[in-house]
């Protein structure tokens, strides 16, 4: 169907809608109050070998998430997500038939079943850094043989815009997270998102404009959906738990994401540049990441 074929009065409302949940996410990621790094350092931990790459090509590699030492650092957050999810259906006091109530069963099926019976997950890829030059948890990884802590700076600006660390991929955006080991914490977080996002589509005209205009490309339904799932992993990306706490990590978070762009996407027809470095016994995907501030 043409654009111009879709009742333009339940575009305009399902448009409405659509730039308030784009609104919240700006007024998130542009948060002058977000949290940065103790004198704009992140720290990076690395081996001899590690920091001879580092040097010689001036780059760092962030290694697929679903391939990291403990696999299990990635599923964590979605289970997080899945109990908060659960927990705002079974409280439910929407009509059984409202908008958000769709909208949250279908982010628990989102985060839960279809995600577990996915063939292709999203690709993302992780970069670890640390608040501190000097921690003995991180000695004890990458200090036993010689090993070094390097301090990239990382201001306030660079949080904001996720360019402290460009991807070599253009159609991913990098955005330094600190991570939250609290799990009440990380809990509230997720509830805070979904209250103020599913508040967006309590109103029936907007239901009903949205059930209209379902399929639309820009502000569908399942478009809707699509960027509202986003944000959550956006966040639950930086949940760890709790027996990693002395680590006090930061992670480099590399993906393409719904809202946040580098560069134009083409349709795929610039391969991205995927790399391979074996451990274990096994290849390990990684992509390239170019500091834009020199090390310290």
């Amino acid at each position: 169907m043409l654009l111009s074929e879709y009742d333009q009065s339940a575009v305009r409302l399902a448009d409405a809608a659509m730039q308030k949940v784009v609104k919240f996410h700006y007024s998130r990621e542009f948060n002058p109050q977000k949290q940065v790094p103790l004198k704009g350092l992140l720290f990076h931990y690395t081996t001899a070998e590690g920091l001879k790459g580092i040097i010689e090509k001036n780059e760092l590699w962030a290694t697929s998430a679903y391939f990291l030492n403990d696999s299990s650092e990635i599923i964590y957050g979605y289970g997080v997500l899945k109990e908060v999810l659960d927990k705002s259906i079974t409280n439910n006091v929407r009509p059984n038939d409202s908008l958000p109530l769709g909208i949250a069963r279908n982010l628990r099926q989102w985060f839960g079943e279809d995600l577990q019976n996915r063939h292709v997950i999203n690709p993302i890829y992780l970069a670890c850094f640390c608040e501190e030059d000097n921690l003995l948890s991180q000695w004890r990884t990458y200090g036993q043989l010689g090993g070094y802590s390097l301090g990239f700076n990382l201001p306030a600006d660079d949080l904001r815009t996720g360019q402290g660390f460009k991807p070599e991929p253009n159609v991913y955006t990098s955005i330094p997270v600190k991570i939250e080991y609290d799990r009440s914490e990380q809990a509230k977080k997720c509830v805070s998102i979904l209250d103020q996002l599913l508040a967006i589509f309590d109103d029936p005209e907007t239901a009903r404009a949205l059930a209209t205009v379902s399929d639309h490309p820009l502000v569908g339904y399942s478009t809707i959906l699509r960027v509202i799932a986003d944000m959550l992993v956006e966040e639950i990306l930086s949940f760890k738990n709790e027996a990693f706490r002395d680590e006090k990590e930061w992670r480099v978070v590399i993906r393409q994401r719904e809202l946040t762009k580098q560069g134009t996407d083409d349709g795929g027809k610039t391969p991205i540049p995927i790399y391979f470095r074996s451990s274990g016994g096994m290849l390990v995907p990684y992509v390239k990441l170019i500091p834009t501030h020199p090390a310290k």
